[in-house]
């Protein structure tokens, strides 16, 4: 065994350990997701303007198209998004600013790290889109939501690039106090990077390069998500989740430096997403497959 794979897999045990009290009361199986058509979701997001409702998005071969689930696992709605491509969607995330609710769309998987790399495959980009509200119906018994079918257009596309070179991300998401985009790359313990850009809400189209942050010393991180004040960062592998507290005024660079909080997920078949509610009180989680359950998960204090 070599040195990179020991150190890896310590991490993992180290991590394991550390969440070992952890018990099944952490966690509250909310509903099993439906729809067929959702069968390997990657991106999961609370829905600030729908009540009690998630958004979810498949991983790459799927059309460019949202889900709208509610809390009960039934479909509501389903949201094509026009003009863009869906080359592989990895996560999405929800926040709001100024009484508007948002959604951003990460296209940034790059398990060959070769995306904007000059040979003719697409930079990776995020889309920016007003969050749209669903005026759903209920169906002929009145127990459930009809599902309709909209298509809403992006605010802003942004095309960006790696200081280093091609990587692969799997999670993304805002933190509104400091007005940032983070993005969090999948790999080996010691080669995961949390990279930043600046959240620019009026600009069509922007392109740069992010900012490295600090180095994240987590296995093949699959999701990511900030609380909605901006203060507690929550990363989750296939394994296990972690969070980060920043304190007022501290930055990320230093907030990963100190205490980091790990916990125990529900079992998952593949798990790469997670998401805060609307409070921060919780967090949700969900599984690549069909007829997965989505999972309810108290936020560590």
């Amino acid at each position: 065994m070599n040195l990179v794979i020991e150190k890896s897999l310590a991490a993992i045990l180290c991590v394991a350990a550390v969440c070992s009290h952890c018990t099944a009361d952490d966690f509250v199986n909310v509903a099993v997701v439906e729809d067929k058509r959702i069968n390997e979701s990657s991106g999961l997001a609370i829905s600030y303007a729908n009540p009690d409702a998630v958004w979810i998005h498949n991983d790459s071969g799927d059309k460019p198209q949202l889900f709208l689930v509610g809390l009960d696992g039934a479909t509501q709605a389903v949201v094509d998004i026009a003009h863009v491509n869906a080359h592989d969607w990895e996560d999405m995330c929800s926040f709001q600013i100024g009484g508007e609710s948002w959604l951003l769309i990460a296209d940034v998987g790059d398990n060959l790290a070769r995306r904007g790399n000059g040979s003719g495959h697409p930079a990776c980009r995020l889309y920016l889109l007003k969050e749209p509200v669903i005026r759903a119906k209920p169906d002929s018994a009145g127990t459930k939501f009809r599902p309709t079918t909209i298509a809403v257009e992006v605010s802003s596309t942004i095309t960006f690039y790696y200081p280093e070179g091609p990587s692969n991300c799997e999670g993304v998401a805002v933190d509104v106090e400091r007005r940032e985009i983070l993005l969090l790359t999948k790999s080996w313990p010691h080669k995961c990077l949390l990279y930043g850009l600046p959240l620019n809400m009026q600009a069509v189209r922007q392109k740069m390069f992010a900012d490295k942050i600090a180095p994240v010393l987590v296995p093949f991180a699959t999701g990511l998500d900030v609380s909605p004040n901006g203060r507690t960062m929550a990363i989750c592998t296939m394994f296990n989740g972690l969070t980060v507290d920043r304190m007022p005024g501290q930055t990320w660079t230093d907030a990963l430096a100190g205490t980091v909080t790990a916990f125990n997920l529900p079992p998952r078949k593949q798990g790469e997403t997670i998401c805060f509610d609307t409070t921060g009180k919780w967090m949700y989680v969900n599984s690549e497959r069909p007829k997965q359950p989505l999972w309810r998960v108290n936020t560590p204090q």
